[in-house]
């Protein structure tokens, strides 16, 4: 619930938390992301740039390299199955 009471339109991207901060891996938590490569993309994305050692660019390129990984991942699963 929003602070008028009325409801977000699309309420699964929201979470209640009694936190008065949160730091990326509390957001992972909330939102029940368990994948090790989906974890690492996020967290390079919600960074990105912002760390000081690595430009924008960088880190998205990183984050789509563990996205492709997770692809392959998939892949590999599916021909073992």
């Amino acid at each position: 619930m929003f602070f008028d009471g009325s409801s977000p339109k699309h309420n699964h991207y929201f979470k209640k938390c009694p936190y008065e901060s949160v730091d990326i891996y509390r957001i992972l938590k909330l939102f029940e992301v368990t994948d090790p490569c989906l974890q690492h993309a996020i967290k390079k994305l919600m960074v990105a740039g912002g760390r000081g050692s690595k430009v924008v660019s960088q880190d998205v390129q990183e984050a789509i390299d563990t996205l492709e990984r997770w692809k392959s991942m998939r892949n590999e699963e599916e021909i073992t199955t």
